[in-house]
């Protein structure tokens, strides 16, 4: 456990639907500020209707965002990752005993509840999908600030993992809710196939607090299932409707940084590849940046970050 960062905690805020503040589309006056900037010229008119789908709805869908071209050249080079994977190159695999473990990418666990980690750290390719450029001016437009991406996930399958909120797991050195992610279709993405999911409108629920007032899993990891299970509950109650996502390849989804979303159950045997980035702005930092060596890139008006690994 990250005892300092705890220690230091971020600035309560009541300004803002969350008690951990956000960005400015997280103001209790979103709605005004918006309409201001958009009659002020501020952003072109698309990006002012996506932001404002995004503050109603918790994220919203660029369609064909990035090209072909790129995620077929994004999938030649995942196969040549996961067979001939260069140094520092990681994933993190699940065992059937539920261990958690990380190890280089090797095609034995490549089907397997597996997340390739950090791809933009060794591909210019995704670097410059990740920077689409209507992606980076929609994230630039809500974060006020040039984006930062500091970490990715690259699935092969569906994660099937429950549905959650990464402000419970995804770390912004104190500030927890200045975090946004994309989720990049490297194929058509059909049904069954563990597709993602989301509870419409779940950004807006109250703060689950972690030992009575964190916004992090590790102040009390022991109530990660009381976490889990709250976002069902505020679905019910506040009337979030449960939805999916069955992209076409190149299709952008971005996410709020409370959206309740997760992976569904897998019927069907067909893949569901696809790449998942964590933006903040460019002020901002995971703990990780602020201890260790890490490399920076630049992309599109895009920084990307990532661990120094040998």
């Amino acid at each position: 456990m990250d005892t300092e960062l705890l220690k230091k905690g971020p600035v309560m805020s009541r300004e803002t639907f969350s008690r951990f503040g956000g960005l400015w589309i997280d103001r209790m006056d979103c709605d005004a500020e918006l309409a201001r900037r958009t009659v002020a010229g501020t952003f072109p008119e698309e990006v002012s209707r996506l932001i404002q789908s995004f503050m109603r709805d918790g994220f919203v869908v660029i369609k064909s965002a990035v090209s072909k071209d790129l995620t077929v050249a994004i999938k030649s080079e995942l196969e040549q990752h996961w067979r001939s994977s260069p140094p520092g190159a990681m994933i993190e695999h699940w065992t059937p005993q539920g261990e958690q473990i990380f190890v280089p990418p090797a095609l034995q666990y490549r089907d397997g509840p597996t997340k390739l980690l950090d791809f933009h750290a060794f591909s210019e390719t995704a670097r410059q999908a990740i920077a689409a450029p209507k992606v980076v001016a929609f994230l630039s437009a809500i974060f006020d600030a040039k984006p930062k991406a500091f970490q990715s996930l690259t699935f092969w399958r569906g994660s099937q993992q429950a549905i959650h909120k990464d402000t419970a797991y995804v770390q912004v050195d104190g500030a927890p809710m200045k975090l946004a992610a994309s989720w990049l279709a490297l194929e058509d993405i059909h049904a069954g196939t563990g597709e993602l999911e989301y509870y419409v409108g779940s950004h807006r629920a109250p703060d689950f607090l972690f030992a009575g007032e964190h916004k992090w899993l590790e102040a009390a990891p022991h109530e990660h299932d009381r976490f889990l299970a709250s976002h069902h509950e505020d679905a019910a109650k506040y009337g979030f409707k449960r939805s999916s996502f069955l992209a076409s390849e190149g299709d952008v989804l971005i996410w709020h940084a409370d959206l309740a979303h997760g992976g569904s159950v897998i019927t069907e045997s067909n893949t569901r590849q696809s790449l998942v980035t964590h933006f903040t702005p460019e002020k901002e930092n995971p703990p990780y940046a602020l201890k260790g060596p890490i490399n920076r890139m630049e992309v599109g008006g895009c920084q990307f970050i990532s661990v120094a690994r040998q």
